[in-house]
């Protein structure tokens, strides 16, 4: 069974309400953008209602993440559950891309977090705007409206849960009364994951940024964003919302259909130009309407290997000419050798180590003791964790797990 978005209606969206009642109308400018690499939230204005009752939040940078955490609420049946939010007041977009990587947060608390636009009228009771946000319990994804500091209806929602241990990127695109939440991988940022999409025609415009609540009473937040950045879009074309098996899916059984969803936003899929590739062979598909859109099945005459590597493109016109996709699925590809990078001070620019040695097997770097670098990672497509320091001789090893 699904959890709900909250469990008291009134006030577990004051994660995405009072988003700090101190802020108001704004002069335009021009992109926000922030990868944390500066070591602070400068430009962050802080949402924490809980503060003067001993349960403020923290807004910390480190490893270049944002990390936003707070303890649980100290009487909820009062003051409600815990709620914590960052925003950026200084750009107030009615078209707009809101993006942020998430990883890290906590498995072992029923939180959702994640984008939060069109923010305006912030106070107690009186929020309102659209938030894109996953629910890290019951692995589903929603589009939430927002009104009187109430997520008031469920623009749309579906599962996909994720693996805290990887780093996604959401993508929140509000254009007109289009609202569309995209989840990407971050090792293909042609096609999503994962999609939901809807319309919702209450508010027009509004400012932008990241926030988490807690979906029980007893629960605290602990999550962790990067580069985030917000910008006004163009023209929201036609795209894939996601398919199956998903982007780098490895399925544990025989392969027997590939499924794309198409959506059509400002401008629309021309069906007869879809063409669908499975392997550099063109693929036999049906083709069934959706509510915002097309779905397309391709069933092969003989179920795909799920221990070898497939590639697959779809490609469709639509009013603004012609848009190809292209994913892998199937076996993995052989993981990235991990390099290890270093810097000067916590917020510099790492760079790679070109005089470490590496040693797979027991997972441990070993580098010259001469030299200014005092921060290291490792860098490779999986999360890491160093384990033992240790001097030897005139080097110092270091073992990761």
């Amino acid at each position: 069974m699904k959890t709900p978005l909250h469990p008291r209606p009134l006030r577990s969206l004051t994660a995405v309400a009072s988003l700090l009642a101190a802020l108001c109308a704004v002069p335009m400018l021009l992109a926000q953008s922030d990868d944390f690499e500066d070591g602070n939230d400068t430009g962050w204005s802080h949402y924490q209602p809980l503060k003067d009752f001993g349960a403020g939040g923290v807004f910390g940078v480190s490893g270049g993440l944002y990390r936003l955490s707070a303890p649980a609420s100290p009487a909820p049946e009062l003051l409600g559950p815990q709620r914590i939010g960052s925003l950026r007041p200084e750009k107030t977009y009615r078209r707009a891309r809101i993006q942020a990587e998430i990883t890290g947060w906590r498995t072992d608390i029923n939180q959702a977090f994640g984008l939060i636009g069109r923010a305006d009228k912030l106070g107690l009771g009186t929020t309102e705007g659209y938030t894109y946000n996953y629910n890290s319990v019951s692995g589903f994804h929603q589009i939430n409206l927002v009104q009187g500091e109430q997520a008031t209806r469920q623009v749309n929602e579906s599962p996909f849960p994720l693996n805290p241990a990887h780093r996604y990127r959401m993508v929140f695109l509000m254009a007109e009364r289009i609202l569309v939440g995209h989840l990407y991988s971050s090792t293909n940022a042609n096609i999503p994951l994962h999609s939901v999409a809807g319309m919702d025609e209450n508010f027009e415009q509004g400012i932008s940024g990241v926030f988490a609540f807690a979906l029980t009473a007893e629960h605290g937040l602990d999550t962790r964003f990067d580069n985030y950045s917000a910008e006004a879009v163009g023209t929201l074309r036609a795209t894939v919302l996601d398919a199956s098996p998903a982007v780098g899916e490895s399925p544990s059984e025989d392969i027997g259909s590939v499924t794309v969803r198409l959506a059509d936003l400002e401008t629309s899929v021309v069906p007869e130009t879809i063409r669908l590739e499975i392997d550099g062979k063109s693929a036999a598909f049906d083709l069934s309407e959706e509510p915002m859109g097309h779905r397309v099945v391709h069933t092969p005459a003989k179920p795909l290997d799920p221990k070898a590597a497939h590639r697959a493109r779809i490609s469709f016109d639509d009013e603004s000419g012609p848009q190809s996709f292209e994913w892998v699925f199937g076996a993995p590809a052989a993981p990235a050798a991990p390099v290890l990078l270093s810097s000067d001070t916590l917020g510099g620019t790492p760079a790679s180590v070109v005089d470490a040695k590496h040693d797979p097997v027991t997972r441990t770097f070993r580098v010259p003791l001469a030299g200014s670098a005092r921060f290291f990672r490792v860098g490779d497509t999986r999360a890491r964790r160093w384990n033992r320091f240790v001097i030897e001789g005139d080097q110092l090893a270091m073992t990761y797990e």
